[in-house]
């Protein structure tokens, strides 16, 4: 939440962690939209990285006596309520600190924010790079700080760190204050803790300063806030450094400060070749398919299924692909396999439900890698244009685009010829139930395509004929069965859809020349 629409007066209450105890907060006017924290030289595109909405945190502070850090952080504008005092004193919206009686300053951490940005594919925790700083001091007309100066620094990953433990852990303290809430008033901290926190800033090594010491002026409507512009030279720093996560506000020497508001952009993170996504658990194997991620295309390194091919994508339903039977549709139905364009979403693709049956906990077969599992869905598939002749199937891609957490484990994928003139699609579908019953005797002949393969998320997955990928690559095929184990989901894909099937000659009559059989074509699609 970066600004509040209102248009009378709002009222907090005595449930505010870091403000009163039992008493009604509100403004001391009324207050329109149009006045709420919006300054008039503001980018207003830019995000809040300091505001606890967007992920936002305190990590230390030398000293919350009067009001606890957090509140700088509070996405809402400041509140004053005249006749609200504490144990400590006089009750202040922002975070103050006792007048200093010991030696040094008062300072805080802030660890930046934008909705607890994390890249996806990296896990790595976004860096920011900043354009502008707001201050308030509102009602903060005799106790404000009188200069402060903010600090900036990025933090990395440690060399074989997994998770974005370090984002937090490296600063003494910071996680048990954010599991508790934030800072309490009424506290401050020793100096042995003091000198502690400071040594960890140092040994992250150098910090730039982003506002030099500057001095700030009484909370009073006119003179309460202190918009500041990041300088050019600066922005080269941040931009050299890759942007910052954490920030240093220091106050010189004590006081109050009711908001501060930094606002920036996130900068784009280049993945670490070396981690490795939960839901990415394969990658180009030397042996296996070329896995193309949706998540790292580029006009460089486009999706197979976008580019030209030699052979027709004979799968496609514009060429008369249909989708006959499966064992189970619960979220999806198989004719989705088999549209020309890339799936939306979800939605757009074949999903199974959950196997009830599924064992209490997975196993995998120690030599191939894949689950033990007899459990498996499947769909039978029509390809068009007649099928693919005796030149036979020279490419498939199998597509799991969005499937995330809910991709199949691994897909077999098995051909059958089946001559229209003597053997119907119901017979097809029929036997197809029993592909792996090797004591079932039907007049059709399922011989396998692709063995059981791993597969993994939200990618393409091309087997070319030409690297050995595709058994029985020379036979005429007319019908496909895609067997997935356990379960999952599947979806469309590129320009092509989900399983592309391309044949070695581009054959544009039905071989067995019989002919579409209308009826034949247009019953069943599931």
């Amino acid at each position: 939440i970066e600004h509040l629409q209102l248009s009378t007066t709002y009222h907090f209450y005595a449930h505010h962690p870091h403000l009163s105890d039992g008493k009604q907060l509100h403004h001391s006017k009324r207050t329109s939209s149009s006045e709420i924290e919006i300054m008039p030289t503001e980018n207003t595109t830019d995000t809040n990285l300091c505001s606890s909405a967007n992920g936002a945190h305190i990590l230390f502070a030398t000293d919350e006596w009067f009001a606890a850090a957090e509140n700088l952080l509070n996405p809402y504008p400041p509140t004053f309520v005249p006749d609200l005092y504490c144990e400590q004193g006089k009750v202040m919206d922002g975070w103050e600190t006792r007048r200093k009686r010991m030696a040094g300053h008062d300072w805080c951490i802030i660890q930046l924010g934008s909705s607890g940005d994390v890249d996806c594919s990296t896990k790595e925790a976004a860096a920011y790079f900043l354009n502008s700083i707001l201050v308030d001091t509102a009602y903060f007309t005799g106790n404000q700080a009188p200069r402060i100066s903010i600090e900036a620094i990025k933090l990395e990953r440690p060399y074989g760190s997994s998770n974005n433990d370090y984002f937090f852990n490296w600063m003494p303290g910071a996680v048990s204050r954010i599991v508790r809430g934030g800072g309490i008033r009424g506290t401050g901290e020793t100096e042995s803790s003091i000198q502690a926190a400071s040594d960890a800033c140092k040994k992250l090594g150098q910090w730039i300063t982003v506002l030099p010491t500057t001095p700030l002026k009484p909370g009073y409507e006119e003179s309460r806030h202190h918009f500041f512009t990041i300088s050019n030279e600066i922005s080269e720093l941040l931009q050299e450094m890759g942007g910052v996560t954490h920030l240093k506000l220091n106050y010189f020497p004590d006081g109050g400060v009711a908001r501060l508001k930094v606002f920036g952009k996130k900068l784009p993170i280049i993945a670490d070749s070396s981690s490795q996504d939960i839901i990415m658990p394969i990658t180009n194997p030397s042996t296996g398919p070329n896995i193309h991620p949706h998540s790292s295309t580029s006009p460089s390194n486009q999706l197979p299924s976008s580019l030209p091919y030699p052979h027709p994508e004979i799968s496609s339903d514009v060429r008369g692909g249909i989708g006959i039977a499966c064992s189970n549709k619960h979220y999806g139905v198989p004719s989705n396999l088999l549209r020309p364009t890339l799936g939306k979403d979800m939605g757009d693709g074949w999903e199974t439900a959950r196997h009830p049956n599924r064992p209490l906990i997975v196993r995998k077969d120690p030599v191939t890698g894949l689950q033990e599992t007899p459990l498996m869905d499947w769909s039978t598939l029509k390809l068009g244009l007649g099928g693919a002749s005796e030149e036979g199937i020279s490419r498939i891609i199998v597509d799991t685009r969005h499937f995330k957490g809910n991709f199949p484990e691994s897909v077999r994928i098995d051909g059958c010829c089946a001559n229209p003139a003597f053997v119907t699609d119901d017979e097809v579908c029929a036997s197809a139930d029993t592909v792996y019953d090797s004591s079932h005797v039907s007049k059709v002949e399922w011989f396998p395509l692709l063995n059981r393969v791993a597969l993994t998320a939200d990618a393409e997955h091309e087997f070319l004929r030409e690297n050995g990928l595709i058994e029985n690559g020379r036979r005429a095929v007319t019908h496909i069965r895609v067997s997935i184990f356990p379960d999952g989901g599947q979806a469309g894909c590129g320009s092509m859809p989900l399983l592309q099937w391309e044949m070695a000659e581009a054959i544009y009559e039905p071989f067995w020349n019989y002919g579409w059989d209308d009826d034949k074509t247009v019953k069943g699609i599931i």
